[in-house]
């Protein structure tokens, strides 16, 4: 049996409308994501659009709301903040035809990718971390109870990525 990494997960919850999976399910896509052992503290931490606004202004100079800002730091330990905004990420899932657990699933692997090193700023860094989402992705379905394809999967992150 496969020794489970093993990984601090706070919750910061500053919202209280608004659909957020079940803590179990957040610890599972967190857990499958590992793919480096050095991460040992992720901060998960849900805004309002407003609040996400500002930050993406502030941080990536993008005046707007988004689905997700991730930081990561080393100080003594590997660790990150998970900025996640449900009202964002909730539309998404209707958008893109996604189960919301699926989105909420693809956007915490998509962060701990991004707290791992990945980055999706070329081409070609952008087509690995795909590839690799979706490979995390796949392994977890029967945490999902999704229905997508592997093909359907791929184009879906490719549409929503334009």
């Amino acid at each position: 049996m496969k020794k489970e990494k093993k990984i601090k997960i706070n919750y910061d919850k500053y919202i209280k409308k608004h659909y957020v999976p079940p803590t179990s399910n957040l610890k599972t896509w967190i857990r499958f994501s590992l793919m480096k052992s050095f991460i040992n503290h992720v901060n998960l931490i849900f805004v309002g659009q407003k609040r996400m606004r500002t930050l993406n202004s502030k941080y990536l100079k993008k005046d707007k709301s988004t689905n997700v800002l991730t930081f990561s730091y080393n100080d003594g330990g590997y660790y990150g903040d998970i900025i996640l905004c449900p009202e964002v990420i909730n539309r998404e899932a209707k958008k893109y035809g996604f189960s919301p657990n699926f989105r909420w699933a693809h956007m915490i692997v998509h962060s701990m990718l991004h707290l791992q090193g990945y980055n999706h700023i070329t081409k070609k860094e952008r087509l690995f971390m795909e590839k690799t989402e979706v490979k995390l992705l796949t392994v977890s379905y029967t945490h999902l109870r999704a229905h997508e394809t592997r093909g359907k999967l791929v184009c879906r992150l490719r549409l929503e990525k334009k």
